[in-house]
């Protein structure tokens, strides 16, 4: 096969029921000259096999240990040929001319990446009529204050230039769901990126996902939180109270609304206030 324009990557875990999906909307992309990696991470059901059954010579099923998503990725990473790089988690799945308005966008616009909006959709795949949009403003920003979607569900999402991998950028295996975050942060502190204005993936929402974790996402999202401070993004002193007050805040709301445990709620929101007291103003004006 001749040197493929996009490398597209699928983390699969135990993804058995939904991979199929996400295959299939690869293969109907109207951009052509891609190659699929599904990198099977260690499943106990039949991913390996639903992978192998595509008799499609564009795509490469790897079999490897069991190491988290990041590592998948990163293990897609290093097979990957294409001028671009996509990734697809594999409940998600991609709108037939995903790739080339994306890929359009990196030849023409003068950016090294580039993301969509996404809309949501039942376990069926089915749209709940919602979309989830991208910010049009300062991505790091957006990120950091966690208070709007920023690059929405970003590594289902994003299509970037090779160049942007070549810098050494590898997915960090410390992080699950914070690891989308990371991302992002990365990406758009080193390189030029755009939003397009157009929902051109497809979201499974499933009540076992991993973001109704509480306690995952709130040990990620500290993780997160202390990498942006190495990354040098919080140096700034009012940034830093506003960003670190939003995270303890959202970290004590989702105990209190999602796990349905304000003893471990009380703790978070009160870190919030002592850091930045102008969170509950904030907060009023937003509800």
């Amino acid at each position: 096969m001749t040197e493929p324009t996009v490398s597209v990557i699928i983390p699969a875990y135990n993804a058995a029921r939904w991979l199929g999906d996400a295959v299939r909307s690869v293969q109907a992309q109207t951009l052509t000259e891609w190659e699929l990696i599904i990198v099977n991470d260690g499943s106990s059901d039949d991913t390996s096999s639903v992978a192998r059954a595509f008799e499609d010579d564009r795509i490469r099923v790897v079999d490897k240990p069991n190491g988290g998503v990041c590592s998948a990725r990163n293990t897609g990473l290093d097979l990957a040929q294409g001028a671009c790089i996509g990734f697809l988690d594999a409940d998600d799945a991609m709108e037939p001319t995903n790739l080339a308005e994306k890929y359009d966008v990196l030849r023409n616009d003068g950016v090294d990446w580039v993301f969509g909006d996404l809309l949501l959709c039942d376990p069926n795949m089915n749209s709940k009529g919602l979309v989830l949009k991208g910010t049009d403003g300062d991505v790091v920003r957006t990120v950091l204050l966690g208070i709007e979607p920023a690059v929405p569900a970003s590594c289902s999402n994003a299509l970037l230039k090779r160049a942007c991998f070549e810098v050494g950028f590898r997915f960090d295996t410390d992080l699950s769901n914070a690891a989308d975050q990371h991302f992002s942060l990365f990406m758009a502190q080193h390189f030029r990126y755009a939003h397009l204005p157009k929902a051109l993936n497809r979201y499974r929402v499933l009540s076992d996902s991993m973001s109704r974790n509480v306690d995952l996402y709130a040990a990620d999202h500290m993780r997160l939180m202390h990498k942006a401070v190495d990354m040098g993004l919080l140096n700034d002193p009012a940034m830093a109270r506003e960003v670190w007050s939003n995270a303890y805040w959202s970290i004590g709301g989702s105990y209190w609304k999602n796990a349905g445990a304000p003893l471990k709620a009380v703790p978070y929101l009160i870190r919030s206030i002592l850091r930045d007291p102008r969170i509950l103003m904030r907060r009023l004006m937003r509800s």
